[in-house]
């Protein structure tokens, strides 16, 4: 299967598989024998999702495939008044990372994405900063979300010219489809406590402490059961959710969209605009992706 494949094409003429070269993630143990435990995301100063963090983040997730001690993995941040932003737009454009395979990385990204749905491990997202795009696609594949005052959730996606294709379909079953489109479309930004009266998360609330004391609890309790009884609760749930083939008809979709003159046009003006993602610009995306654009 394909990846923007109209857009990068020239980016992977003798590349070379993209490697880690820093390490952004760390982990620390919630409970006593670390069976639960909250993994820290740190790619100052917006928390882009680039090529190393999608690496990084693959190799994360290998290493909870077939074991049988982590029950539960909190994903959180410590960049101040970031969550995860979006994935790095540069991926997508030809020629502006000399090296990367950009076909490779989007498929993991991908990959990335349909692992979180499917490892027996409950993924809780922490959120307590700005989760655009990518970060609200890994946050739909999560089992649960709970937002802290600062969160903003947003899919600057139809604005750029694309769909959110990682977590449209998981965001509909949470939030229903009339809700889905005015967000959707609107490339809206949406705060803790609006996402939490909607259903985009499971509850919001007032202080970062607040925050991570509910977390903390929950993930402590869960790893108190059974990590069989876990994996069967997981699988069930997921059974009734979003199947693979809504995900790749939604793929079919994106490249579609990934052929049109007006993307790689929209895309180079917003790195231009935003001087290649900077903090000022990423504090409001969404907002700022409008205005520029159109």
């Amino acid at each position: 299967m394909f990846f923007f494949n109209q857009l990068i094409l020239c980016s992977i003429l003798l590349a070379a598989p993209f490697a880690t070269a820093t390490q952004h993630f760390h982990h620390t143990c919630i409970n006593k024998d670390c069976s639960a435990l909250r993994l820290t995301l740190s790619n100052p100063p917006v928390n882009l999702w680039d090529a190393n963090v999608i690496s990084e983040f693959g190799n994360f997730l290998e290493s909870l495939d077939g074991q049988n001690k982590t029950k539960v993995v909190v994903l959180a941040s410590d960049v101040p008044a970031f969550y995860i932003a979006q994935i790095d737009l540069n991926i997508i454009t030809p020629g502006a990372l000399p090296g990367v395979n950009a076909t490779e990385v989007l498929e993991q990204y991908y990959s990335n994405l349909n692992k979180l749905s499917a490892i027996p491990v409950i993924f809780i997202g922490e959120v307590n900063g700005r989760a655009w795009g990518a970060g609200d696609e890994h946050l739909m594949r999560m089992d649960m979300r709970f937002a802290g005052p600062q969160a903003v959730f947003g899919a600057p996606e139809a604005a750029v010219g694309l769909i959110h294709v990682g977590g449209m379909q998981q965001l509909v079953d949470l939030i229903g489809p009339g809700r889905a489109s005015e967000y959707m479309l609107s490339a809206a930004q949406v705060g803790a406590e609006e996402a939490a009266r909607v259903g985009w998360v499971n509850s919001a609330y007032p202080t970062a402490h607040a925050l991570r004391a509910h977390v903390d609890k929950l993930a402590t309790r869960i790893a108190l059961f059974h990590i069989e009884v876990i994996r069967a609760t997981k699988a069930s749930i997921a059974a009734r959710g979003p199947k693979l083939k809504d995900f790749q008809n939604d793929l079919v979709r994106l490249d579609a969209l990934a052929a049109m003159p007006f993307l790689s046009k929209n895309v180079g003006k917003i790195l231009a605009l935003s001087n290649n993602q900077s903090l000022q610009w990423e504090l409001n995306n969404n907002d700022n992706v409008v205005k520029g654009l159109y």
